[in-house]
């Protein structure tokens, strides 16, 4: 009994000794995870062209959601510009939207494939939009061959110094001996010294595996205390702070609900100020949205 109670010891004391040293380590991570982003906020310097230099498209990736937003702040401008209208009730199609006119002249390749997939059937481009000949729903609209400029933003803003790759890990982690277990791994030897001269092998064996468990967390390059940085750099939340602040005025929150959004403002207010703009152009697109997902994107989400 006496022997298990050695052992049972020894477990108890490794388990503490892991505990608390993880937790030095943990802290020792934390402080140099806020001194490396302390020192990069303050490193941050936005030129005065740099918002409209990036645009909405690449604001948008800023803001963290690339594709939810390019999309969703092409169909709102093609809303907002009327050249994107919903099937009215109790009409062949009622809930699918159609394209009308031309799309605008200064449209992008995204903003032209989501007019031309909503396009009646017998006048849309099929490589774009298979669907039903009256309209087609919010989310069956696709522009299969501009995503590259999706793709283009997010390398650009890599390449530019605004994000970061994902999963980047915090620079210079410091190293930190475990001194509670090496403590706690000192402590095993008498523990496993008794068992043997008890003849309690099995018992002392797996106190000497507990004791070299404890040592291995001893050593500085032992089990790390990881650090994820964010992917948006001190740089990108300066330019995406400036950008909220020359643009305040397309914030949905504090802009009067009887002033209407020009079409011209839509893709950089959807950027910025994400989905709650979309109640100021038609509260339906994102109700029909609603169906393939739910979405709740906004400033700092």
């Amino acid at each position: 009994m006496t022997d298990w109670l050695v052992l049972a010891g020894c477990f108890v004391i490794a388990f503490t000794a892991w505990l608390l040293d993880d937790k030095v380590r943990g802290a020792a991570a934390d402080a140099r995870l806020a001194a490396f982003v302390a020192e990069d906020r303050d490193g941050a310097v936005v030129g005065p062209d740099d918002v409209e230099r990036l645009g909405p498209l690449a604001l948008g990736a800023l803001n963290g959601e690339a594709q939810w937003g390019a999309r969703t702040g092409a169909l709102a401008r093609l809303v907002a510009a009327g050249r994107l209208h919903r099937m009215p009730q109790d009409t062949p199609g009622q809930g699918r939207w159609e394209s009308r006119d031309a799309p605008p002249s200064d449209a992008d390749e995204f903003e032209r494939e989501l007019w031309d997939a909503a396009r009646p059937l017998h006048l849309r481009n099929p490589a774009f939009s298979p669907g039903q000949g009256e309209g087609e729903y919010l989310w069956e609209l696709r522009a299969p061959n501009s995503w590259h400029l999706v793709k283009s933003a997010e390398a650009r803003l890599l390449g530019e110094g605004w994000t970061r790759a994902r999963f980047e890990m915090v620079p210079g982690l410091p190293l930190r001996w475990g001194r509670w277990s090496a403590i706690a791994a000192a402590a095993t030897v008498p523990a496993v010294t008794v068992l043997l001269l008890d003849q309690a092998w099995v018992r002392a064996g797996l106190a000497f595996l507990i004791g070299a468990m404890a040592l291995r967390k001893v050593f500085p390059d032992g089990p790390a205390m990881p650090r994820n940085l964010t992917t948006v750099t001190g740089k990108g939340e300066a330019v995406l702070r400036v950008a909220r602040e020359r643009y305040a005025e397309l914030d949905p929150a504090t802009r009067p609900a009887t002033e209407p959004y020009d079409p011209g403002q839509v893709r950089m207010a959807v950027a910025l100020f994400g989905f709650a703009v979309l109640d100021r152009i038609d509260a339906r697109i994102k109700d029909d949205w609603a169906r393939e997902a739910v979405v709740s994107w906004g400033p700092g989400e």
